[in-house]
């Protein structure tokens, strides 16, 4: 099959895949279990996702270029030297030009919206080889306003019950916070030389490799760790989200267990789990995992293993803690806005660039996280295995 086949293909495999999906969520609601069959078919239907999505990958990479829709993306760094402020720029031979707005790769239907697979975020095509960021996970938005304002749900109390035909009706509460978070600014610039700026393939390669990449680890340190004030509200620094420590489980428990009795706690709370955020050096420690006798738990050292636990997708990144793990229900608890998308500006005008001939070339972008339910977060802390408690039984 060509890539507009396969494409087409994995839609519709997607499509049947989120209905299956569907289908099993109404089954376990109704009778505490999914059946053999929806069960079955989910794993057909996952397996064939993840051929397709590397039999696309494969075309990717021999074509050498990632196509989303029949259309190529082209880098941020391409974008701003095909663009006509700096093709101008190049004209006048001066070394500044106007600001130049580029479009980065989202789950907007525009962008690459049509591979996107609601909760099954692995196999969302980014580009060929490169791993999943904290931003696919997020439920994404643009804003056309300085600040965000929303209600954050604090409380319910649900009083429905059966009453008789002349009975009152009970009455539930809501409990409601109206909240505010600001846009805020990420930036950083590098200085060049002039010469850098008639380079086209190098400038590219400037703004992709150094300024783009930059713009996304602080985007997504802010995300976990943010500390609120001058920076975003950070999910993990959040008082309202969950919490669960190692060390609180039962004696016995691995890593793997504490993923999983934290996946209980997003799911008493009605939040199915779409992600679960790693360090590698964690991810290492639960791939490595051998049981009794020897083997390896989760996985098969010569085909290795989907990049899933529990069926939740996982996301390694070095942006998290080592020992700490972050999982919840992240497109419904959270929402990522756009206010500027990455801008590229270049100018002279620095402290003595001018008569040496040097260049800023500055990227930045102005973004808002608002987390709506706190609780569809919960935070793991892989503080030590769990011990035997010291204290003798009591006789009785």
């Amino acid at each position: 099959m060509d890539l507009k086949e396969l494409l087409a293909e994995f839609k519709k495999t997607a499509e049947e895949l989120k209905g299956q999906l569907d289908k099993q969520a109404e089954e376990i609601k109704a009778h505490g279990e999914t059946s053999a069959k929806t069960a079955k078919s989910i794993d057909e239907l996952d397996k064939r996702i993840v051929e397709l999505n590397n039999e696309i990958i494969e075309l990717q990479k021999a074509g050498q270029r990632p196509f989303y829709g029949g259309e190529p993306v082209k880098s941020i760094g391409q974008q701003f030297i095909e663009s006509e402020q700096y093709k101008a720029m190049v004209q006048r031979g001066v070394p500044y030009c106007d600001p130049v707005q580029v479009k980065t790769l989202t789950s907007d239907p525009a962008s690459a919206g049509a591979l996107v697979v609601p909760y099954r975020y692995p196999e969302v095509i980014a580009a060929p080889d490169r791993p999943m960021t904290l931003r696919q996970l997020l439920a994404t938005s643009t804003t056309t306003s300085n600040a965000i304002e929303y209600v954050e749900e604090v409380g319910f109390q649900n009083s429905a019950t059966v009453v008789l035909e002349t009975q009152a009706k009970p009455q539930s509460g809501l409990s409601f916070n109206l909240k505010t978070e600001s846009v805020k600014t990420i930036a950083h610039w590098i200085p060049a030389s002039r010469q850098i700026l008639f380079d086209a393939p190098q400038l590219r390669g400037y703004v992709d490799q150094r300024l783009i990449y930059g713009l996304n680890q602080a985007e997504e340190q802010q995300i976990l760790y943010g500390a609120g004030g001058a920076n975003l509200q950070g999910i993990m620094t959040h008082t309202g989200i969950q919490t669960y420590s190692w060390s609180a489980g039962e004696v016995g428990d691995t890593k793997i267990d504490a993923i999983r009795r934290a996946i209980t706690l997003a799911r008493v709370a009605e939040y199915p789990v779409t992600g679960i955020v790693l360090h590698p050096k964690d991810w290492e420690d639960i791939e490595l995992a051998k049981g009794t006798d020897g083997r390896y738990i989760w996985v098969s050292v010569t085909e290795g293993g989907q990049s899933r636990l529990w069926r939740v997708p996982v996301v390694e990144t070095t942006a998290i803690q080592e020992g700490e793990c972050l999982l919840g229900a992240f497109r419904m608890g959270a929402m990522l806005w756009d206010r500027e998308q990455t801008t590229i500006r270049v100018a002279e005008q620095h402290e003595d660039f001018f008569v040496k001939n040097m260049v800023v070339i500055l990227a930045e972008e102005r973004i808002a996280l608002t987390i709506f339910r706190p609780e569809a977060f919960v935070a793991v802390n892989f503080d030590e295995a769990p011990q035997q408690s010291d204290e003798a039984p009591q006789q009785s």
